[in-house]
C-alpha cells in the first residue's frame, strides 16, 4: 500500500482547520441561500424557505430540522448539511463521497459497493444480514433499505446528516443518526439545467432537469436524470475485466399539486447499476497452518510451483502488481435495480397541520464477488436479493398558546418483504470444498407511535420532551442445500413458497427437496428525548439533550446447528446518549464567522455486532447446508461507550473569501464484550474489551477548506475557487484491534475545483475539477475479513480523478 504522501500531509497541516462556506450576503436576505458546508447542530434550508437577518447583517437560513421552520443557528440538534451548490463545489456525485466532507461520517464498503457501511458515532451494521441500521438514509422523507442507501446526488435540494439517536420526531428509530436526502421539488416556473462532464478513465456524466408548470400556481412537474459511466480503475490480469467501473442510469419524476392549504408531492425515482464488479485485492496470509495449507488442500492452494495454485506466490505476485491490478478468474458482476415512490400530503388547518408520508420501494441486487482476487477461488460469493418495502407515516403538527407550545404527534408503519427469489451462495476453496446455497427470506415489520413538544418558558429558555414506543417483528424462512458442484454461477434458488411449504429443484442433475424452517423474533422498546436550550444572546445559542435510542433484534439464518444453536436470534440494542452544544455567530471589524461545538457521550447495551468466519464446519455438526449465511452471525456484544466532540468554525475576512474547518473525535470503547466462550476460544470475536475495535469508525477526522468567489463584470462572469482537504485516522474493518492487516492507517485527501460562472453574461458555467489530487492509495473496506479462511483481502479507493464540466441553466 502506498503511504500517505508528504505533499498531502503538508497540505492537510496547512489547511486542516478549514472548511468551506459560501460568502455571507452582507446587505440583504437571500432566499434559499447556501449555508455553511460543515455546521454542527445545523441543517439545510427547506427549499423556498425565506432567509432572515442576524445582528451581524448576515443571511440567516430558516430550516426544518425539527419539522418546523426555525432559524439555522437556533436548532438544538447536531447536523451537517449541504445544498446543491456545495455538492457541486466539491464535485460530489454520489452520497458515499460525503465521507470526505462531513465530520464523524464514514461510508465504507463491506463485501462490496452495494453493501455500504454508514457509520456515525462508531456504530455500524453487520456486513451480512438484515440487521436494523444504526444510521438510516431517507429519500424524500422515506427510509431506505441498506442496499439502496448509496444514491446519486443530481438535482438535489439538500442533504442533511443528523447525529445521535432519532425517532421522536419522524420516521424509523435509529441509534446513532440519519442521512436525509431531498430532491429538488417542482416549482411554478419554467426552467431547468443541462450538465455534462468528461474526465480521466473515460468518465462521462450527463445530467439535467426540466421543470414545467402545468396549471399556474397549482400543478407543476419536474423531470430529472443522470447517466454516469466510467472505466474501471482496476484490471483483472486473467479475464481482462475493467473492475471498479461505473455504469449507472438514474431518473426521477416529481409532481406537485397545490390547492390553497392543501399540498401534495409525488416523487418516482429509478436507479440502475450494470457494473463489471468490485475488485478484491489479496493483501495478507496469516501465519501458521492456515486452511490453504491443510492436507488435501495444498494441491490446489499450496502447490509451490505457480501463482495460480499457491497462495504465497499469488500474494507475492499481487504485491508486485500493486492495487490497480488483480487476478480475478471468474467474471464478476454487479447488477442493481432500485425503484421508489414517495407521496407527501400536507393540509394546513390554521394552528394544526396534518402531514402524511407514504413510501414504496423495491430493491433488486444480483452480484458475484471473488473475495480473494485470484484465480484460485479461495472464496467466491454469489448474492441474489429481491425485496420490497412499504412505509406509512402520519403526523399532526400543532402550535398553541400564542406559538409558545409546538407539538408533533405521529404514527409510523413499515413492512419489508421478499418480492422475488433470494439466496446467497458461498463457494469456499473451490474445488476442494462444495459450495452451498443458503435461503434467507425475511419479513420485517415495524410499528411506532411518537410525539414531541417544545415549550417556550420565556427569557430565552425552551424545553423539549419527546417519546416513542416501537414494536418490531422479524419472521424468517431459511434453509440450505448444495450449490452447483463444481461451482459455476446459476444454481437454482428456491422460492419463498418452496421454502415455506416445500418443493423440489434440480441441482447437479439430481432432484433436491427443499423445505425451510421458520423463526420469529419480536422486540419492543420505549425511547425518549429530553432537552433544554437557551438563547444567551442574539448570537450565542446553548443546548443540552438526553436521549434513549433503540434498534430491533432479529434472526440469524439459516436454522443453526451444533455449537451455534444458541445464536439463532439476537436481542435489541439500546443507547442512552447525552449531548451539549453551543452555536455562535460573530462579527468584528467587517470580519464575520461562526463557531459551533457539540460534546456527546453514549452508552450502548446489547451492542449488535457481526461475527465472521463461522462457516466451514465451525459449528462442528458436519453439515455445510446449515452454516450461517456467508459465515456471519450477529450477536449482542455486551456494553460499549462512545464519547467525543465535533467542532466546526468559519471565518470570512472579506466578501467572497471564506476559510473554515472541522474536527470530529470519537472515543469508542467496550466496557464489556460479553463474548461467549465458544466464540472467544475459536478467535471468532475478541474476548477482551480492550482488544475490540469498532469497524469503519476512525477515531479522528479533520477537514478544511478555502473558497473564493469574485465577479469579473456583468459581461464576463465570475470565478469561484474551492479547495478542500480531509484526513482520517486508522480505520478498522474487523472487530480485532490487534489485526492491523484488516485496517487502514491514517490518510489524507485533497480536492480542488475552479468554475467560470455566467460566462460572457450567459447562464453557462465552465469548470475544471480534481478529486484525490495527490493520488493517495487507501483501503475503503474488507473483501474477506474472516481470519479463519487464512487470508485477508481489501477493496481500494478511487485514484486521482479530474475533468472538465459545462452546465447551462435555463
Amino acid at each position: 500500500m502506498k503511504p500517505v504522501s508528504k505533499r498531502a500531509l503538508l497540505t492537510a497541516s496547512a489547511i486542516a482547520a478549514l472548511i468551506s462556506t459560501p460568502s455571507f450576503a452582507a446587505d440583504e436576505p437571500v432566499a434559499g441561500a447556501a449555508l455553511p458546508a460543515q455546521t454542527a447542530g445545523q441543517t439545510a434550508a427547506n427549499p423556498g424557505a425565506p432567509a432572515a437577518q442576524d445582528d451581524a447583517g448576515a443571511a440567516e437560513i430558516v430550516v426544518t430540522a425539527r419539522r418546523r421552520e426555525e432559524a439555522l443557528s437556533r436548532v438544538p440538534v447536531a447536523v451537517t448539511a449541504f445544498d446543491s451548490s456545495m455538492l457541486a463545489e466539491r464535485s460530489i456525485t454520489s452520497i458515499d463521497q460525503l465521507t470526505q466532507a462531513t465530520p464523524g461520517l464514514t461510508y465504507g464498503r463491506s463485501g462490496g459497493s452495494a453493501n455500504p457501511q454508514i457509520v456515525i458515532r462508531a456504530q455500524s451494521r453487520s456486513n451480512i444480514g438484515d440487521a436494523a441500521q444504526p444510521v438510516l438514509t431517507y429519500f424524500a422523507d422515506v427510509p431506505l433499505p441498506y442496499v439502496a442507501s448509496v444514491i446519486p446526488t443530481y438535482d438535489l435540494s439538500s442533504v442533511q446528516v443528523l447525529k445521535g439517536p432519532q425517532g421522536t420526531l419522524f420516521g424509523r428509530n435509529s441509534t446513532s443518526g440519519a442521512v436525509l436526502v431531498y430532491p429538488t421539488a417542482p416549482s411554478h416556473e419554467l426552467g431547468g439545467y443541462l450538465s455534462a462532464s468528461y474526465g480521466n478513465y473515460n468518465a462521462i456524466v450527463v445530467e439535467g432537469a426540466l421543470n414545467v408548470p402545468i396549471v399556474q400556481d397549482k400543478v407543476a412537474i419536474r423531470v430529472a436524470g443522470q447517466r454516469n459511466k466510467r472505466d474501471g480503475h482496476t484490471i483483472s490480469q486473467v479475464t481482462g475485466q475493467d473492475l471498479n467501473d461505473i455504469n449507472d442510469t438514474s431518473f426521477r419524476v416529481s409532481l406537485l399539486i397545490e390547492l390553497g392549504d392543501f399540498q401534495n408531492t409525488t416523487v418516482y425515482d429509478n436507479i440502475r447499476w450494470e457494473r463489471q464488479g468490485d475488485a478484491a485485492v489479496l493483501t495478507y496470509l496469516y501465519p501458521g497452518t492456515i486452511t490453504p495449507r491443510f492436507p488435501g488442500f495444498n494441491t490446489f492452494f499450496d502447490c509451490g510451483t505457480s501463482a495460480s495454485c499457491d497462495v504465497d506466490l499469488a500474494l507475492a505476485r499481487q504485491q508486485a502488481a500493486g492495487v490497480r491490478k488483480n487476478f480475478t478468474a471468474p467474471r464478476v458482476f454487479q447488477n442493481v435495480q432500485l425503484q421508489g415512490l414517495s407521496n407527501t400530503t400536507t393540509l394546513n388547518l390554521g394552528n394544526i397541520t396534518l402531514k402524511n408520508i407514504l413510501g414504496y420501494r423495491t430493491a433488486y441486487h444480483y452480484s458475484m464477488t471473488d473475495t480473494d482476487g485470484t484465480e484460485m477461488g479461495l472464496t467466491t460469493a454469489e448474492n441474489l436479493q429481491d425485496f420490497s418495502q412499504f412505509s406509512e407515516e402520519f403526523q399532526v403538527q400543532g402550535s398553541f398558546l400564542e406559538d409558545r407550545l409546538d407539538t408533533i404527534f405521529g404514527a409510523f408503519y413499515l413492512k419489508s418483504k421478499p418480492s422475488g427469489r433470494t439466496g446467497l451462495i458461498v463457494a469456499p476453496f473451490t474445488p476442494r470444498l462444495p459450495a452451498s446455497l443458503v435461503l434467507s427470506y425475511r419479513t420485517q415489520e415495524s410499528k411506532a407511535l411518537f410525539g414531541q413538544a417544545s415549550f417556550n418558558l420565556g427569557g430565552g429558555f425552551k424545553i423539549d420532551a419527546g417519546v416513542r414506543h416501537t414494536w418490531d417483528k422479524t419472521t424468517s424462512c431459511a434453509t440450505g442445500y448444495s450449490a452447483n458442484n463444481p461451482y459455476v454461477p446459476g444454481t437454482p434458488v428456491a422460492s419463498l413458497d418452496q421454502c415455506r411449504n416445500g418443493g423440489t429443484l434440480t441441482v447437479n442433475g439430481a432432484p433436491v427437496t427443499v423445505k425451510g424452517t421458520q423463526a420469529v423474533a419480536d422486540s419492543a422498546a420505549w425511547t425518549w428525548n429530553l432537552g433544554v436550550n437557551y438563547q444567551a444572546t442574539e448570537s450565542i445559542f446553548l443546548y443540552a439533550t438526553v436521549r434513549r435510542g433503540y434498534r430491533a433484534g432479529g434472526v440469524n439464518t439459516p436454522v443453526l446447528g451444533g455449537i451455534l444453536t444458541p445464536f439463532q436470534t439476537y436481542e435489541p440494542e439500546t443507547v442512552v446518549d447525552a449531548e451539549i452544544g453551543m452555536k455562535a455567530r460573530w462579527s468584528a471589524g467587517g470580519v464575520r464567522g461562526t463557531f459551533n461545538i457539540d460534546v456527546f457521550r453514549g452508552t450502548y447495551n446489547g451492542s449488535q455486532r457481526g461475527v465472521n468466519g463461522t462457516n466451514n464446519n465451525f459449528d462442528g455438526d458436519g453439515n455445510p447446508n446449515n452454516d450461517p449465511s456467508a459465515g456471519t452471525i450477529i450477536i449482542n456484544a455486551g456494553k460499549a461507550r462512545v464519547q467525543g466532540f465535533d467542532i466546526d468554525a468559519t471565518i470570512t475576512p472579506t466578501r467572497g473569501l471564506t476559510f473554515g474547518g472541522f474536527i470530529s473525535y470519537n472515543d469508542a470503547k467496550y466496557l464489556d464484550t460479553g463474548t461467549p466462550a465458544v466464540l472467544a476460544s475459536r478467535n471468532a470475536f475478541p474476548a477482551k474489551p480492550e482488544d475490540t475495535a469498532f469497524p469503519y469508525a476512525p477515531a479522528l477526522t479533520l477537514g478544511g477548506n478555502v473558497s473564493y468567489e469574485t465577479s469579473l463584470g456583468p459581461d464576463i462572469g465570475g470565478l469561484t475557487f474551492n479547495a478542500d482537504v480531509y484526513r482520517a485516522s486508522r480505520t478498522y474493518f474487523s472487530p480485532f484491534k490487534n489485526d492491523k492487516q484488516l485496517s487502514q492507517g491514517a490518510y489524507a485527501l485533497v480536492g480542488a475545483r475552479l468554475d467560470w460562472t455566467d460566462v460572457g453574461g450567459t447562464p453557462l458555467t465552465l469548470g475544471v475539477f480534481a478529486r484525490n489530487l495527490f493520488n493517495e492509495v487507501y483501503a475503503v473496506g474488507g473483501a474477506n475479513t474472516a481470519t479463519s479462511a487464512g487470508y485477508a483481502s481489501l477493496f481500494y479507493n478511487e485514484p486521482r480523478t479530474y475533468g472538465v464540466q459545462a452546465k447551462l441553466k435555463f
